[in-house]
């Protein structure tokens, strides 16, 4: 797995495309227009108006258009740049994911969420943060369910015209988010490598095989699909309608703390150096390991210092030694920390004992449960 797919050059391949962006009012009036009174769904929810049978109905009817939908050399002829936007990025992977940026912002809308647009209809980067965590929920990433659960609990009490974007740039969610994107990216490679893209993502133009759909796309919508649902009963409250004239956050909860004042800050470092444990914890490191380490460093926002540091700790077989603590009353952290251990320990598909061993340490020194451990572990088998 030395070459690591990076979300982010998924994302922006399959951001370029046409038709990314999803207006929410247009899209919930269409979705909602045979079931009536849909026109009122600017300033409500669906679950405001209609009951959890309809909402779930166009939710499932979401999912089935995006199966069969065949956009191929269509999407691909209008991307900017044309078909060199795939050099980096297999075109069959950037329209799956393409499929997959759509439909979860479809199904946000359904399940309450305001626009994730910014104010001129735009993507901007607190889009591409909520778009990561629910792709990381598609995938099964544990971080971004838990990540998607809080914002949904910010959602019920919070009078928004949009979602509370400051929650996941100011506060604690932003680095989880790039804690999932990283997660994304060696999931993609592990199963692309292990697999095939030709084998586990469909090349949706013309006839589109239906036996490969159903076993990537409906299961990954479904998730989301799952999980948003559950979550709707933080929005299905009869206390506040979001409306345009509204305050999108309350500025009583924003974190008045600098970057050097927060806590939270020396979590990613810790959570490098943890991963860079694992991968020395066999005496015998990889060059995948150590392609894969480097690329977390250097994508990492730590300052220059702290990245030199953790990449000479690569060329000696000393371990660091780590206290958890931090990590310990924080559980969102804490599987975002695991998540990325078990990519590493992924990373040359061997598991050594000595890994296992280790792996299974910091688990349960984190307060993971034996069963979460075997899930955690098997997570990126291929």
């Amino acid at each position: 797995m030395s070459n690591l797919i990076s979300w982010d050059k998924v994302m922006d391949t399959a951001m370029a495309m046409p038709l990314v962006k999803v207006n929410r009012d247009s899209f919930l009036i269409e979705s909602f227009e045979s079931y009536g009174n849909s026109s009122s769904l600017t300033n409500k929810r669906p679950i405001d108006l209609y009951d959890k049978d309809i909402v779930n109905k166009v939710a499932k009817s979401v999912i089935n258009g995006h199966l069969i939908k065949a956009t191929g050399t269509s999407t691909a002829a209008g991307i900017p740049g044309g078909l060199t936007m795939f050099a980096t990025v297999p075109a069959d992977l950037a329209q799956f994911y393409w499929h997959a940026i759509v439909c979860s912002q479809k199904l946000a809308y359904i399940y309450g969420y305001p626009s994730l647009l910014d104010e001129n209809k735009n993507v901007n980067e607190e889009t591409r943060n909520h778009i990561t965590l629910f792709i990381g929920v598609m995938l099964g990433a544990g971080a971004a369910s838990k990540a998607v659960t809080e914002v949904s609990k910010n959602l019920a009490v919070q009078v928004a015209k949009r979602l509370p974007q400051k929650a996941l740039t100011k506060t604690s969610y932003y680095p989880v988010v790039k804690s999932v994107g990283k997660w994304i990216g060696m999931s993609v490679t592990k199963t692309t490598f292990s697999k095939g893209v030709s084998k586990i993502v469909p090349i949706l133009g013309g006839v589109v095989s239906g036996g490969l759909t159903y076993a990537t796309f409906k299961p990954m919508s479904k998730r989301l699909q799952t999980h948003l649902e559950n979550d709707m009963e933080y929005h299905n409250t009869n206390v506040h309608h979001f409306t345009f004239e509204e305050t999108i956050f309350d500025e009583q909860n924003e974190t008045s703390k600098t970057d050097s004042e927060n806590p939270q800050i020396n979590l990613e470092m810790i959570s490098l150096m943890v991963c860079i444990n694992m991968s020395k914890i066999d005496f015998d490191l990889d060059q995948a390991e150590i392609d894969l380490i480097t690329t977390l460093i250097e994508e990492s926002n730590l300052t220059n210092d702290e990245k030199m540091v953790l990449l000479d700790n690569l060329r000696v077989k000393d371990l660091f030694k780590i206290d958890l603590n931090p990590f310990k009353e924080n559980e969102l952290y804490s599987i975002a920390l695991i998540e990325n251990l078990t990519a590493v320990m992924h990373a040359d598909s061997i598991i050594k004992p000595s890994e296992k061993i280790y792996f299974n340490k910091i688990a349960s020194e984190l307060g993971f449960t034996r069963e979460q451990i075997n899930d955690f572990f098997e997570s990126l088998k291929p």
